[in-house]
């Protein structure tokens, strides 16, 4: 969500200090100039914290049979408030073949506070998703213990938390204040923006939270879930509406398979960004529905 990381300048560092820096990476040192300016210590910090996000991201795609599912995000500067997450706990707990939890979610605001927040988000719905419940029950007790972290502070946290069913071509969700994800049904060459109502998490700790579905998705259905960096990057960058231009690459490649729809997306949008930071968070999971193994790892 667009803000600033609201670091106050304090002139460069001395040879020495770059010097050492430079053992923490020129290519993240030169990401912003807000962080360049900072001192030694804050640039250490900022550094291990974006470490540390980038650590939480999922490392590789879940695999269930009869979907695909694949996600990224890319980062407005060091450290952000964007973030995906599969809920695969089969080597702990709720083991599934077809079944799987998903989620995106934005964190208000950008640079460490965003940061932090979205980390805590992130472990409570985890524990949280551990727990017997729905949806809806997942999402409202996670609202609960946010409102008593950010208080009347301002902060908040968007998210659109998804269960796919894949052998039942069914998807199950709760929207949180978030960007309604984006349904392609190939049979009848049309997409269904995936609504429903909730507030952002971290506004009313009361708030009850709506259980949506939808079922009888055919092989090849996809599903686009984003942040709002994603679907509201400026209209004059690509020259149309941006969620037009979408719609029009996942109808071209619609033949693919999740991870090059994605990769293809991806493309699209460092393209037009021209290889400069964007100016938001942007993250993406795509699932596509059809005869995907879990065993093989392969479509049939």
């Amino acid at each position: 969500m667009r803000s600033s990381l609201g670091m106050k300048p304090r002139g460069s560092a001395s040879p020495q200090k770059t010097r050492r820096l430079k053992m923490l990476g020129d290519n993240q040192m030169e990401q912003k100039t807000d962080f360049e300016n900072e001192s030694l210590p804050e640039k250490i910090c900022v550094q291990l914290a974006s470490e540390i996000e980038q650590q939480l991201l999922p490392k590789s795609s879940p695999l269930i049979d009869g979907a695909e599912i694949t996600g990224w995000t890319l980062y407005s500067g060091m450290l952000g408030g964007d973030f995906f997450d599969y809920h695969d706990f089969s080597g702990v707990c709720c083991p599934s073949t077809t079944q799987i939890n998903i989620v995106v979610g934005d964190a208000s605001g950008h640079g460490l506070c965003s940061s932090l927040l979205m980390t805590s988000i992130r472990a409570y719905l985890r524990a949280r998703a551990m727990q017997s419940g729905n949806l809806s029950q997942i999402v409202a007790d996670v609202n609960k213990l946010l409102c008593l972290d950010v208080g009347s502070s301002g902060h908040f946290v968007t998210i659109f938390y998804a269960s796919i069913f894949a052998p039942k071509g069914m998807i199950e969700w709760v929207r949180a204040g978030h960007e309604p994800a984006l349904l392609y049904n190939p049979d009848t060459d049309v997409f269904t923006p995936l609504q429903g109502s909730g507030l952002a998490l971290g506004v009313d700790p009361y708030t009850d939270y709506q259980l949506n579905s939808h079922s009888g998705l055919p092989k090849g259905a996809i599903v686009l879930i984003g942040t709002d960096g994603l679907w509201e990057i400026d209209q004059g960058v690509w020259g149309a509406h941006c969620r037009g231009v979408i719609k029009d690459l996942v109808q071209k490649h619609r033949h693919e398979n999740a991870v090059s729809i994605s990769e293809v997306i991806k493309r699209k949008v460092t393209e037009c960004c021209g290889g400069l930071p964007a100016e938001d968070d942007m993250t993406l999971i795509t699932v596509k529905f059809g005869d995907y193994s879990k065993a093989t790892g392969e479509t049939s």
